[in-house]
């Protein structure tokens, strides 16, 4: 029977609210003459509640989320005796383990980033830690013997990432994928059943957040099976969009696998496999980002990750397969770079909107040519803040870079279609955590406001949270809530609009639903 939701504050977009709302049974929105002409009925009284459209994420990890969930939490280690303590912690509390996996460390901790100060911790098993950039390990001697980079006190592997004393031997630190994955290759492997029930306590994280829809966006072998399982399963109460990751060395290769499990993956009610993902470059925090300008630190202009010819013929034959393209781009010149190769694609050749991940340093130039593409940007609202990720790039960039970032208010104003994500487990999964950031440009009242002049306001927050990550696979209105839309919708215990903004983020989601249907 149809339900009339009424009693609250409904929020239709750009500032309109209605009191009330009707549902069939199918979960979409009705007449209000279509919900009184039924049988039966039923009614929710929403206590005065505010109600917004369920919200989106346009680019996370909630597999590998779910896989660190299980492992060493070191996110609260603020010194090296936190950290110490937790690496003895869990040795003492696990003495039969064999790998000690721990995330997330701060980059600007005040901490010796060696393996011998992990060592001092752990020197019987390899301890394996995820910078909070993740694009970062920071390992200790064990580690760099099993994956074989140490041998006899020599460095036995020639690999960009991997950072070297002035001895030439290996510090620990490995950055970017073609460092990171000597170690990671060889970590304990999960099973299958292991890895659905990661996706499931993620998939439950995210309902509980307000969310109906996310994009994975790092799919590798192994990892679309997953989720096919969790789907036969029913254990799905979001709806997925995989994003196939295109490795340099293998793409090619791969491509036959990746268009085999596309059509499994498209069989499967709440998935969808038709997009690839490629990276440019690397981040900030690494010095590997792609800058137009030298790094003040290093004099260079940040490391490519494919031969440029080869990403060009890569990402145009994706396109020609029909896949959508997602490119990790997070320096100007990785943007200009990205921009280039797409607009050498006729506009009518296009499958789906390209989609630029990231793209955290940009100018009108580029911003006016990702418009002209009808691309999307598909950004982290959460990351415009002075924390430990951001000032770790200080010295890097140069304080004049560093306050140009996540130019938002730019991109709405040039007519950038912006879709909002969290890049989870990178930061918070939590959309009203980065609708209080993408306003307020910090997340307390104790840090230093970043970059004001690109806040917006809590309307277009909403917007790039919800109809801006519908937009990436097509258009989508700006009003919510219409005649014959679904009702995805997530419910608040408070009125975000009438708070203070800096309270924007302590409102809590009582419910959510999907098509009508409660998932959390």
């Amino acid at each position: 029977m149809p339900t009339r939701y009424h009693g609250g504050k409904i929020y239709l977009g750009q500032g309109r609210f209605v009191d009330k709302v009707y549902v069939s049974d199918e979960g979409e929105i009705i007449k209000e003459r279509t919900f009184y002409n039924s049988d039966q009925w039923r009614e929710v009284n929403l206590n005065g509640a505010l109600v917004l459209p369920a919200f989106r994420d346009g680019h996370a990890h909630p597999l590998f989320a779910g896989r660190e969930a299980k492992g060493l939490d070191i996110s609260d280690c603020k010194n090296q005796l936190e950290l110490l303590n937790a690496l003895k912690g869990h040795l003492a509390v696990n003495p039969e383990t064999t790998w000690i996996d721990g995330a997330v460390f701060d980059r600007s901790m005040k901490v010796s980033f060696t393996r011998q100060f992990l060592d001092s911790a752990v020197d019987t098993v390899p301890v394996v830690l995820h910078g909070d950039d993740h694009h970062t390990l920071w390992v200790n001697t064990k580690a760099l013997e099993a994956a074989g980079t140490l041998r006899e006190g020599l460095l036995s592997v020639e690999t960009p990432g991997i950072d070297v004393d002035d001895q030439g031997l290996p510090t620990g630190m490995l950055r970017e994928w073609p460092a990171m994955r000597l170690v990671l290759d060889i970590a304990p492997e999960e099973t299958l059943e292991s890895d659905v029930g990661n996706i499931a306590w993620a998939d439950e994280k995210l309902a509980a957040a307000g969310l109906v829809e996310c994009y994975d966006a790092w799919i590798d072998r192994g990892m679309a099976e997953t989720y096919i399982a969790a789907a036969d399963q029913h254990l799905l109460k979001l709806d997925y969009k995989l994003c196939f990751r295109a490795d340099p060395d293998t793409f090619f290769v791969d491509l036959d696998y990746i268009q085999t499990m596309r059509t499994e993956v498209n069989k499967r009610h709440r998935l969808d496999g038709n997009a690839i993902k490629f990276f440019v470059d690397g981040v900030f925090g690494s010095a590997t980002a792609l800058v137009q300008e030298p790094y003040e630190s290093t004099g260079e202009h940040g490391n490519p990750v494919w031969n440029e010819e080869l990403l060009r013929k890569a990402i145009h034959t994706a396109n020609a397969e029909s896949f959508q393209v997602h490119i990790h781009a997070i320096g100007d010149a990785g943007t200009a770079l990205a921009i280039s190769i797409l607009e050498e694609i006729p506009k009518g050749s296009l499958k789906y909107r390209p989609v630029l991940i990231h793209a955290e340093l940009t100018n009108e130039s580029l911003l006016s040519r990702l418009k002209d593409l009808n691309a999307v940007a598909a950004v982290q609202p959460y990351w415009a803040q002075h924390n430990g990720m951001l000032d770790s790039c200080r010295h890097h960039l140069g304080e004049e870079r560093l306050s140009r970032l996540y130019a938002f208010k730019e991109m709405l104003d040039l007519g950038v279609c912006m879709a909002f994500s969290s890049d989870w487990p990178v930061s918070s999964f939590e959309p009203l955590k980065g609708l209080s950031v993408a306003v307020n440009r910090r997340e307390n009242d104790s840090q230093e406001v970043h970059n004001p002049s690109q806040a917006i306001t809590l309307d277009q927050a909403i917007s790039a949270s919800t109809t801006g990550v519908q937009a990436i696979r097509g258009t989508a209105s700006e009003r919510f809530f219409e005649i014959g839309s679904d009702f995805d919708a997530v419910v608040l215990d408070r009125d975000i609009f009438s708070l203070p903004t800096m309270q924007i983020a302590q409102a809590n989601v009582t419910a959510t639903y999907k098509a009508g249907r409660q998932i959390f």
